[in-house]
Parts: structure tokens; C-alpha cells; sequence
């Protein structure tokens, strides 16, 4: 993705190419929950950072796993908030949302994890290693 494109919509709008171009059997309801999840995730990264994250989707045969990486080596962690708050949701919504979700440090700084388990997985869905089909993970930056 060039600079002028990258952003947490763009980043979300290409998950969702890839993962129904996979033919997963993914439901409606899992589509919008890994949408959800994705942008809680990729938002954290670029505001919490004001710098560029990438972003890897994968199709495990079982599970579409989505790994945010950033280069800020501080874990997350989930806040407490009151009902009024604005902010403070994404890793509960993480949380209640994903089959599995963690986080974990790296030489790049951290990355943030969650999957959403797919019921049924077709015969035709295969595993891929990245989103996009030349390898590279998509990157998203702080909306402008």
C-alpha cells in the first residue's frame, strides 16, 4: 500500500477481501466480528504508536488469525472504564469476541493477536501464509 492509502479502513476493507476470497465458510456474523476485532486491534497500534503497524491475515484451515504488529514493545492491557467512556473497550471486545487472542514482545517491538474459529471449513479453503497472495502483510497508519 503506498502512503496515502494506508489507514485502519483500508486495512479492514482488504481483510475482508482476502479472508471471503478464501472461501473459509466463514458466516456473516464471524465476518463482522473479525471486521470489529481488527479495527479495535489496528486502531490501538496506530494511536497508541502514530506509527506505521502491520498487519498479517492467515487462514490456519481452522481459524482466521490476525497478528498486529507495532514497534512499541509495551504489552496492552485492558482498562477499566465507566459506562460514560469512549474508549477503554477494544481488548475487552477482544476478549469476549475471539476464540483466542494474545500478545507477545518481538525484536520489531510487539504484536497483538486474536482468531476467530470458522465452523465447517470447505475442502477448497487451504492454508495461506499471508494476505496478500505476493507475501506481503498490509500496513495501516494513524487516519489522518
Amino acid at each position: 500500500m503506498t502512503p496515502a492509502t494506508r489507514s485502519v479502513g483500508d486495512a479492514r476493507r482488504r481483510i475482508a477481501e482476502h479472508v471471503r476470497r478464501w472461501r473459509t465458510g466463514i458466516t456473516a456474523v464471524q465476518v463482522d466480528d473479525l471486521l470489529l476485532l481488527s479495527s479495535e486491534v489496528i486502531t490501538n497500534a496506530v494511536t497508541h504508536t502514530g506509527v506505521t503497524c502491520v498487519v498479517c491475515v492467515r487462514w490456519t484451515g481452522a481459524e482466521v488469525r490476525v497478528e498486529v504488529t507495532d514497534p512499541d514493545p509495551k504489552l496492552p492491557h485492558a482498562v477499566s472504564t465507566v459506562p460514560t467512556s469512549e474508549s477503554g473497550r477494544g481488548l475487552w471486545l477482544v476478549s469476549a469476541l475471539a476464540t483466542a487472542w494474545g500478545t507477545k514482545q518481538g525484536s520489531a517491538g510487539k504484536v497483538v493477536w486474536f482468531e476467530i474459529a470458522v465452523g465447517g471449513s470447505p475442502a477448497e479453503a487451504r492454508p495461506v501464509a499471508a494476505a496478500d497472495t505476493d507475501g506481503q502483510c498490509a500496513q495501516a497508519t494513524r487516519p489522518r
